[in-house]
């Protein structure tokens, strides 16, 4: 789906709104088939067109494994993932994924790194350069073109990493805990930063993260996973008002809320972690479930 919009430089371009990603009852299992390890256990979930879309739960609970899958870096065992009503199976640009790790090559800069996917798919010449342009200024990256990643800060660095996804303007942009590893002050910016280009374009964004705030901040829809292995335990629709500030956020009582509601089933997950074969731990957990229940 595409509309018009209106470049920089005044012209008329046409602008992708974003695909729908759908995952269909997808298991993903390891090792022999007498004995398999499943990390991905019958998820279902859609991301919707032009919505930013958050998955959060326990970390080491297989998210990572289903940004492999979504992207057709690896196959389910069961399932389909589809885009748009179609089923994919290879990688291609209409999913593009943002890595934890940054995948800057060190010896290109900037301006360099953003059109080497491009220049690799056969793209050249004055529109392959505008298109540059306009994505490295979209992530205030203007007066780095020329920098290399070691000249770059942390945040910079993974501004550039959204300016090359941008570039190939695909269909779904997922995310894989893009600003792990940034000091609060950096990551705070970037959430805002980050925030603002979603809503000036309004693609379809599937972010992954362990970060309640950060979910509740960010997401249009919340999908709330499990521990391991894999599955959605529940949906949650986030109607705060856009445009957002974290400073707005943190304050608001509906956010709070939200996160509450989060909260309460992310610890349930977090606690399964430690309490296989362990009877303490299971009476730990009910306690746990009644205490909230009952809002004591």
């Amino acid at each position: 789906m595409v509309e018009a919009t209106i470049t920089r430089a005044g012209t008329m371009k046409e602008k992708s709104v974003g695909g729908e990603l759908e995952v269909r009852d997808v298991s993903k299992s390891y090792g022999t088939d007498r004995y398999p390890k499943t990390v991905v256990d019958n998820c279902s979930f859609t991301v919707e067109r032009s919505k930013l879309t958050v998955m959060i739960g326990p970390s080491g609970s297989g998210k990572s494994t289903m940004v492999r899958l979504l992207a057709s870096f690896e196959q389910p065992t069961s399932g389909a993932v589809l885009l748009d009503g179609k089923k994919v199976t290879k990688p291609d640009r209409e999913r593009l994924v943002v890595f934890q790790e940054s995948a800057l090559y060190p010896w290109m800069t900037t301006y360099e790194n953003v059109v080497f996917g491009p220049k690799a798919q056969g793209r050249q010449g004055a529109s392959l350069a505008d298109a540059a342009r306009d994505a490295i200024d979209r992530v205030g990256l203007n007066q780095f073109q020329k920098s290399y990643p070691n000249q770059l800060s942390g945040g910079m660095q993974r501004r550039a990493e959204l300016a090359r996804a941008l570039i190939n303007d695909p269909a779904v942009m997922i995310l894989d805990e893009p600003f792990r590893g940034l000091d609060a002050m950096t990551k705070g910016l970037m959430q805002e930063y980050y925030a603002q280009l979603f809503e000036s374009s309004r693609n379809t964004h599937l972010f992954i993260t362990t970060d309640i705030d950060e979910a509740i901040f960010l997401a249009d829809r919340l999908l709330i996973m499990s521990n391991f292995p894999l599955r959605l335990r529940q949906v949650i629709e986030v109607d705060l008002p856009r445009p957002r500030r974290l400073a707005d956020v943190v304050t608001s009582d509906a956010a709070n809320q939200l996160k509450m509601t989060a909260l309460s089933i992310l610890h349930e997950e977090a606690l399964k972690s430690f309490a296989v074969g362990n009877q303490s731990a299971d009476h730990f957990i009910e306690s746990y479930k009644q205490r909230y229940r009952s809002g004591t």
